[in-house]
C-alpha cells in the first residue's frame, strides 16, 4: 500500500473574491526528491530485464511521439494511467466581432488520471508530519520551524528554562 506524508505549511494565500492576502496553513504532500528520465529508465530496466539502452531509447521516442502530438492538437489517452491534452487561457469577447486572437493568453498543458489512477490516489494512506511556521514570509528563501499545535491553538516549544520560544530553535526546516 502507498503512503503520501503531509504538512500544513504557512504561506501567504491571495483571496481571489476580496483581493486580500492573508497568511494561512495550506495542506501539502512532503516531496522526497523529483525522480527524472534515467531514474525512471533504471527503475524499468531492472524489473523488466529490458536492457537500459532499449528502455531509454523507448522512453525518448515516446516523449517526443507524445509531444509532436500534443504540440499538433491531439489528445493522449495512456491506458490507466490518464489523459494528457493542451487548453488555452484567454479573455472572454462580448460579442462575436470582437472574438479573436486578441483574447489568447497562454496554452496550459492538462492531465486527467484515469479511474484506475484515481482509484489507487484514494486508496493512499495518508500520515500528518506536522504543523510548520514560516519565520519570515516575506523571504525569497522561506525557513519554517515546525510548530505543536492542540485544540486549534499552537504553542511553541519552551527552551531548556521553560520560557516559550518565538523563533530559531533546532527545529527550523528549510
Amino acid at each position: 500500500m502507498s503512503k503520501i506524508i503531509l504538512k500544513s505549511q504557512e504561506q501567504n494565500v491571495n483571496y481571489l473574491k476580496t483581493g486580500e492576502v492573508k497568511s494561512g496553513y495550506v495542506l501539502r504532500p512532503v516531496r522526497y526528491s523529483t525522480i527524472d528520465s534515467a531514474d525512471i529508465v533504471e527503475s524499468v530496466a531492472k524489473n523488466s530485464y529490458v536492457p537500459r539502452a532499449f528502455v531509454s531509447a523507448a522512453l525518448i521516442g515516446i516523449t517526443e511521439a507524445m509531444e509532436n502530438y500534443l504540440l499538433n492538437g491531439h489528445s493522449i489517452q495512456l491506458e490507466n494511467f490518464g489523459t494528457f491534452s493542451l487548453s488555452c487561457e484567454g479573455s472572454v469577447a462580448p460579442t462575436a466581432e470582437t472574438a479573436g486572437m486578441e483574447q489568447f493568453k497562454a496554452l496550459h498543458l492538462n492531465f486527467r488520471p484515469s479511474t484506475v489512477l484515481k482509484a489507487k490516489i484514494d486508496a493512499v494512506d495518508l500520515e500528518m508530519d506536522g504543523v510548520y511556521r514560516c519565520l519570515d514570509l516575506t523571504a525569497q528563501d522561506k525557513v519554517y520551524q515546525k510548530i505543536n499545535t492542540a485544540a486549534g491553538s499552537e504553542s511553541l516549544p519552551d527552551d531548556d528554562n521553560g520560557n516559550n520560544q518565538g523563533g530559531g530553535g533546532d527545529d527550523l526546516v528549510g
